[in-house]
């Protein structure tokens, strides 16, 4: 029988989905720190470098030849520490399923799923304009989807309109700005939380 290990190649991944993926190890492997005791990769740095990798890719949205380089090079690294971790994973539980799975890793015959986050901001393919989408739900019949530039004051949240489609696209927004977006589902007990925001500069 064909010795089951661990998935050690994440450069498949979008930035997004690897950032969650290395913080949801560092979570399972904090807390099975018995079996984990002595990684080869520092927790700390795992946290750290997915941390940098957000940032420069939030910096990339919208940004230049030299945010796009950056953002880059901070992928390269939480790609290449991601799999020394998954190595080590991978020896401490010796062909163990439990063990791998524990880790926050997938194993061989578990591979990651590919979804993308619930909800995502993209610049358009003109000036001024945003793309914003959230993960459907059938359970759902209505979007309401808002903006802010000063996302801390909940007066400044400005309304751009509700959608019965998980999709809406604002315009006119003023390019080089960041701006703060969120939407909240209505269903048929009333309108839910807001998801958290995600922040976009505008091109």
């Amino acid at each position: 029988m064909r010795k089951i290990k661990v998935i050690i190649s994440y450069s498949y991944l979008s930035v997004p989905h690897l950032i969650e993926f290395s913080r949801n190890t560092v979570t399972k492997m904090t807390t099975n720190i018995t079996i984990f005791a002595t990684p080869d990769v520092a927790l700390t740095l795992v946290t750290s470098s997915a941390a940098t990798l957000e940032t420069k890719y939030n910096a990339a949205q919208g940004g230049g030849k030299q945010q796009s380089i950056e953002l880059k090079v901070a992928h390269t690294a939480l790609i290449d520490i991601m799999r020394k971790q998954a190595l080590y994973v991978d020896r401490i539980a010796n062909g163990n399923e439990g063990t791998i799975v524990c880790s926050g890793f997938a194993t061989s015959k578990q591979p990651i799923s590919s979804s993308r986050p619930d909800f995502s901001v993209e610049n358009g393919d003109l000036d001024g304009v945003i793309e914003l989408r959230h993960k459907s739900n059938p359970n759902v019949k209505s979007w309401v989807w808002q903006y802010s530039t000063e996302p801390t004051d909940v007066s400044k949240w400005i309304l751009a309109g509700v959608s019965t489609q998980a999709s809406f696209t604002i315009e006119n927004l003023t390019p080089g700005v960041r701006y703060w977006f969120r939407v909240a589902a209505v269903n048929s007990l009333g309108q839910d939380n807001w998801c958290e925001p995600l922040s976009q500069i505008v091109t």
